[in-house]
Protein backbone atom coordinates (compact mmCIF):
# COMPACT_ATOMS: atom_id res chain seq x y z
CA UNK A 1 0.00 0.00 0.00
CA UNK A 2 1.33 3.26 -0.98
CA UNK A 3 0.70 5.65 2.46
CA UNK A 4 0.24 8.19 -0.29
CA UNK A 5 -3.02 7.00 -1.32
CA UNK A 6 -5.25 7.07 2.12
CA UNK A 7 -8.11 6.08 0.51
CA UNK A 8 -6.70 2.53 -0.31
CA UNK A 9 -6.55 1.64 3.81
CA UNK A 10 -10.96 0.53 4.27
CA UNK A 11 -9.93 0.42 7.96
CA UNK A 12 -9.29 4.12 8.04
CA UNK A 13 -13.14 4.71 6.72
CA UNK A 14 -14.20 2.19 8.69
CA UNK A 15 -13.14 3.88 11.75
CA UNK A 16 -13.50 7.29 10.97
CA UNK A 17 -17.39 7.09 9.99
CA UNK A 18 -18.80 7.82 13.77
CA UNK A 19 -17.36 8.73 16.60
CA UNK A 20 -14.64 6.47 17.59
CA UNK A 21 -12.63 6.03 20.51
CA UNK A 22 -8.86 4.89 20.08
CA UNK A 23 -7.21 2.80 22.44
CA UNK A 24 -3.28 1.66 21.80
CA UNK A 25 -2.08 -0.90 23.70
CA UNK A 26 1.74 -0.57 24.27
CA UNK A 27 4.21 -3.87 25.19
CA UNK A 28 6.27 -2.89 27.63
CA UNK A 29 9.37 -2.74 29.05
CA UNK A 30 10.85 -0.87 26.10
CA UNK A 31 13.71 0.25 25.42
CA UNK A 32 14.19 4.30 25.66
CA UNK A 33 14.95 4.81 21.59
CA UNK A 34 11.46 2.65 21.25
CA UNK A 35 9.72 4.57 24.28
CA UNK A 36 10.83 7.34 22.42
CA UNK A 37 8.91 6.62 18.98
CA UNK A 38 5.56 5.07 20.99
CA UNK A 39 5.63 8.98 22.73
CA UNK A 40 5.87 10.30 19.49
CA UNK A 41 2.77 8.11 18.21
CA UNK A 42 1.06 8.90 21.28
CA UNK A 43 1.11 12.62 20.91
CA UNK A 44 0.36 12.19 17.03
CA UNK A 45 -3.04 10.38 18.17
CA UNK A 46 -3.68 13.00 20.76
CA UNK A 47 -3.38 16.04 17.83
CA UNK A 48 -6.40 14.04 16.39
CA UNK A 49 -8.24 13.74 19.53
CA UNK A 50 -7.63 17.76 20.33
CA UNK A 51 -8.96 18.38 16.60
CA UNK A 52 -11.82 16.15 16.72
CA UNK A 53 -11.01 13.61 14.06
CA UNK A 54 -11.52 10.97 17.02
CA UNK A 55 -13.63 11.14 20.19
CA UNK A 56 -11.19 10.02 22.86
CA UNK A 57 -7.53 8.07 22.74
CA UNK A 58 -6.65 5.59 25.56
CA UNK A 59 -2.99 4.58 25.98
CA UNK A 60 -2.27 1.23 28.18
CA UNK A 61 -0.26 -1.71 28.47
CA UNK A 62 -0.87 -4.75 26.98
CA UNK A 63 -2.59 -6.90 29.78
CA UNK A 64 -1.40 -9.78 31.32
CA UNK A 65 -2.00 -13.27 30.12
CA UNK A 66 -3.50 -14.47 32.99
CA UNK A 67 -5.65 -13.88 35.16
CA UNK A 68 -5.78 -10.68 36.81
CA UNK A 69 -6.72 -8.88 39.72
CA UNK A 70 -9.19 -6.59 37.50
CA UNK A 71 -11.65 -8.55 35.87
CA UNK A 72 -12.89 -6.11 34.30
CA UNK A 73 -10.20 -5.51 32.23
CA UNK A 74 -9.84 -9.00 31.40
CA UNK A 75 -6.95 -10.79 29.83
CA UNK A 76 -4.40 -10.64 26.71
CA UNK A 77 -6.10 -13.40 24.98
CA UNK A 78 -9.86 -12.31 25.74
CA UNK A 79 -8.87 -8.94 24.13
CA UNK A 80 -6.88 -10.92 20.90
CA UNK A 81 -9.59 -12.84 20.92
CA UNK A 82 -12.21 -10.28 20.53
CA UNK A 83 -9.74 -8.46 17.38
CA UNK A 84 -9.37 -11.74 15.85
CA UNK A 85 -13.52 -12.58 16.08
CA UNK A 86 -13.48 -8.69 14.21
CA UNK A 87 -11.03 -9.59 11.61
CA UNK A 88 -12.44 -12.44 10.49
CA UNK A 89 -16.00 -10.85 10.20
CA UNK A 90 -14.40 -8.66 7.89
CA UNK A 91 -12.15 -10.12 5.62
CA UNK A 92 -8.51 -9.41 7.51
CA UNK A 93 -6.16 -11.50 9.28
CA UNK A 94 -3.83 -9.91 12.64
CA UNK A 95 -0.84 -11.71 11.26
CA UNK A 96 1.95 -11.40 11.23
CA UNK A 97 1.64 -8.65 13.67
CA UNK A 98 0.12 -10.88 16.71
CA UNK A 99 0.83 -14.47 16.38
CA UNK A 100 -0.15 -17.70 18.96
CA UNK A 101 1.38 -21.00 19.04
CA UNK A 102 1.57 -23.60 21.50
CA UNK A 103 4.44 -24.28 23.75
CA UNK A 104 5.27 -28.25 24.80
CA UNK A 105 5.56 -29.23 28.11
CA UNK A 106 8.50 -28.47 30.34
CA UNK A 107 11.02 -31.26 29.70
CA UNK A 108 12.10 -30.85 33.55
CA UNK A 109 8.48 -31.75 34.32
CA UNK A 110 7.54 -28.58 35.66
CA UNK A 111 4.69 -27.96 33.25
CA UNK A 112 2.84 -31.51 32.46
CA UNK A 113 0.53 -29.66 29.75
CA UNK A 114 1.45 -27.36 26.63
CA UNK A 115 0.82 -24.07 26.76
CA UNK A 116 -1.05 -21.42 24.50
CA UNK A 117 1.04 -18.39 23.98
CA UNK A 118 -0.23 -15.08 22.08
CA UNK A 119 2.47 -12.64 21.48
CA UNK A 120 1.05 -9.09 20.73
CA UNK A 121 2.74 -6.32 18.30
CA UNK A 122 4.79 -3.28 20.20
CA UNK A 123 1.84 -1.10 19.25
CA UNK A 124 -1.83 -1.77 18.38
CA UNK A 125 -4.52 0.73 17.85
CA UNK A 126 -8.11 -0.58 18.29
CA UNK A 127 -11.14 1.46 17.38
CA UNK A 128 -14.57 1.41 19.33
CA UNK A 129 -17.67 3.50 19.17
CA UNK A 130 -17.93 5.93 21.73
CA UNK A 131 -21.42 7.10 21.53
CA UNK A 132 -22.94 3.90 22.21
CA UNK A 133 -23.04 2.39 25.87
CA UNK A 134 -22.13 -1.11 24.93
CA UNK A 135 -18.55 -0.99 23.43
CA UNK A 136 -18.60 -2.24 19.54
CA UNK A 137 -15.03 -2.92 18.00
CA UNK A 138 -14.72 -1.15 14.90
CA UNK A 139 -11.01 -1.86 13.70
CA UNK A 140 -7.73 -3.13 14.79
CA UNK A 141 -4.24 -2.01 13.42
CA UNK A 142 -2.31 -3.78 12.52
CA UNK A 143 -3.73 -5.96 10.73
CA UNK A 144 -3.68 -7.97 7.04
CA UNK A 145 -6.30 -7.38 4.62
CA UNK A 146 -6.83 -10.92 3.09
CA UNK A 147 -9.17 -9.92 0.17
CA UNK A 148 -6.20 -10.83 -1.90
CA UNK A 149 -4.67 -14.07 -1.14
CA UNK A 150 -1.86 -13.30 -3.18
CA UNK A 151 -0.58 -10.45 -2.30
CA UNK A 152 -2.00 -9.99 0.94
CA UNK A 153 -1.33 -5.80 2.62
CA UNK A 154 -0.59 -5.45 5.96
CA UNK A 155 -1.12 -2.25 7.36
CA UNK A 156 0.79 -0.79 10.37
CA UNK A 157 -0.31 1.86 12.93
CA UNK A 158 1.93 4.49 11.22
CA UNK A 159 0.59 3.86 8.33
CA UNK A 160 -3.12 4.38 9.56
CA UNK A 161 -1.90 7.43 11.25
CA UNK A 162 -0.42 9.30 8.08
CA UNK A 163 -3.51 8.18 6.40
CA UNK A 164 -5.74 9.98 8.53
CA UNK A 165 -3.08 13.13 8.83
CA UNK A 166 -3.10 13.68 5.34
CA UNK A 167 -6.81 12.85 4.63
CA UNK A 168 -8.48 14.56 7.27
CA UNK A 169 -5.85 16.99 8.69
CA UNK A 170 -3.81 17.77 5.54
CA UNK A 171 -0.59 17.23 6.86
CA UNK A 172 1.52 14.19 6.66
CA UNK A 173 4.61 12.88 8.49
CA UNK A 174 8.12 14.12 6.52
CA UNK A 175 6.60 16.28 4.50
CA UNK A 176 8.32 19.64 4.42
CA UNK A 177 6.94 22.26 6.54
CA UNK A 178 5.25 19.96 9.16
CA UNK A 179 8.40 19.38 11.08
CA UNK A 180 6.95 15.62 12.08
CA UNK A 181 8.84 12.39 11.62
CA UNK A 182 7.53 8.93 11.03
CA UNK A 183 7.75 7.71 14.77
CA UNK A 184 8.29 3.90 13.25
CA UNK A 185 10.27 4.41 10.39
CA UNK A 186 12.55 1.31 9.38
CA UNK A 187 10.43 -0.99 11.92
Amino acid sequence: MSSGDPTALSVVETALQREIRVDCYVRSPLSTAVASRITTLVERLRTLSERGVVADVRVDQWPMNGSVADESRGTRDELVDAFERWAAQHGYSLEPAFRRRITPPSPLGLDDEPRDRTRVPLVALAFYEADTDAERLRGVVPCTDESHPDDGRTYTVDQWLTAVERTLLDTAPNEPGTGQTTPLEGQ
